[in-house]
């Protein structure tokens, strides 16, 4: 018994220490639960801080998209979420070119003490047209006859002629609102299959806010105001007739600019062979082509009582973009567009670009906001503060 008795002590000593080595456990895994808790709150709050970061970057990319100062400069903005901020900043807006500007965008995210920064350049680039051909104003009709008729909206190199896979796409045929929009499409309901292509979403489009009538009407009259434009009137015969003219190239454009007359019925023609670059207006006039032309650049046709009419068997071929305006009441057998024989009419933005020189910065200030925009990401990258 007395030998049992000594025993006791152990069996105490053994608890203790079992319970000593529980104890032990359990606060070690206390300890090991509150780590990894803390390390996936920070890695919790980092992500959240980074999305922050990446939605910042996104409604900067939306005020840029709708900035119609050149270049883009919106003002700075810090947002406030439930659980964090994201601040963003516009650094460094710089034009790289009358149609195109790049601007960096800086978006910090702060979730508690994590905060992840994000920066990407932009570059936004406005196009002078909204399609190969865009009809704006009054129409009481359109007439399109011929098997050599082709409107094309995809983007063309003017210096091979051929299609761009690169290039954004835009309409082919583009109009002011939906009274034109009928008149197009029946139109083109008689010419023969693939006469009108496009790789964008639609052929045939409204144009929307993208160069309304009064637009086009400002723009023709700031571009024939320029001390470089080269202007001609239509004499009191009412009828001005061009035949075998050189009016600039791919090197030298030049802006060329042909009043008519305060009457109705007066005409522009070009015949023989007429070819060109740059930027090419006719104000109150039909413009008339019975010859053969190839044009690279802008066509603007605006005014009262005007008109856009292509006929007989040479190639007419305009690489850029054509914008017929009639801001007139047109009698209900005008045509605003009357194509009878070959015309090619091929979007091209290389050679928007080039006439676009052309046109001094206070004129193109007053249209930046009517003009068709896209936005590209130059890169994105984090910045480690």
């Amino acid at each position: 018994m007395r030998a049992l008795r000594c025993q006791d002590g152990i069996v105490l000593f053994t608890c203790l220490a079992i319970l000593a080595v529980l104890l032990m456990v359990g606060l070690g895994s206390r300890v090991m639960l509150q780590n990894d808790y803390r390390v996936l709150a920070n890695l919790r709050s980092g992500a959240e801080a980074f999305y922050l970061s990446s939605a910042g970057l996104e409604w900067g990319k939306n005020e840029i998209t709708v900035a119609t100062s050149f270049p883009p400069a919106p003002a700075d903005r810090t947002a406030n979420f439930a659980r964090g901020v994201f601040a963003v900043s516009f650094l460094a807006p710089t034009a790289a070119g009358p149609l195109s500007a790049k601007i960096v965008v800086r978006s910090v995210g702060t979730v508690g003490s994590s905060a992840h920064t994000l920066q990407a350049q932009l570059t936004k680039t406005y196009d002078l047209v909204d399609g190969a051909i865009g009809l704006r104003g009054n129409a009481s009709q359109i007439v399109l006859n011929g098997e050599g008729i082709l409107i094309s909206g995809n983007d063309h190199d003017p210096a091979s002629g051929n299609p761009d896979a690169s290039g954004k796409p835009r309409a082919a045929v583009s109009s002011g609102d939906d009274s034109l929009l009928a008149l197009i499409e029946q139109a083109l309901a008689n010419l023969p299959a693939g006469s009108v292509q496009s790789g964008a979403s639609s052929a045939i489009a409204t144009a929307g806010d993208y160069l309304p009538s009064g637009t086009v009407t400002q723009l023709a009259n700031g571009l024939c105001s320029q001390a470089g434009a080269i202007v001609n009137s239509v004499p009191a015969a009412g009828a001005l007739i061009y035949e075998n003219q050189t009016w600039g190239s791919r090197a030298a454009p030049q802006l060329r600019c042909i009043d008519g007359l305060s009457d109705s019925g007066d005409s522009v023609t070009l015949t023989g062979a007429t070819s060109g670059a740059g930027i090419l207006i006719i104000r109150n006039s039909d413009l008339l082509l019975t010859g053969s032309l190839h044009w690279e650049g802008l066509v603007i046709v605006t005014g009262n009582d005007v008109g856009f009419k292509a006929s007989g068997s040479g190639i007419k071929e305009v690489l850029g973009g054509v914008v017929v305006n009639e801001a007139g009441i047109p009698s209900g057998s005008k045509a605003i567009l009357d194509v009878q024989g070959n015309l090619r009419l091929l979007f091209s933005r290389h050679a928007l670009a080039q006439a676009a020189q052309l046109i001094e910065s206070s004129v193109l200030n007053n249209v930046y906001a009517s003009l068709p925009a896209r936005l590209t990401q130059d890169y994105w990258r984090t910045v480690t503060p």
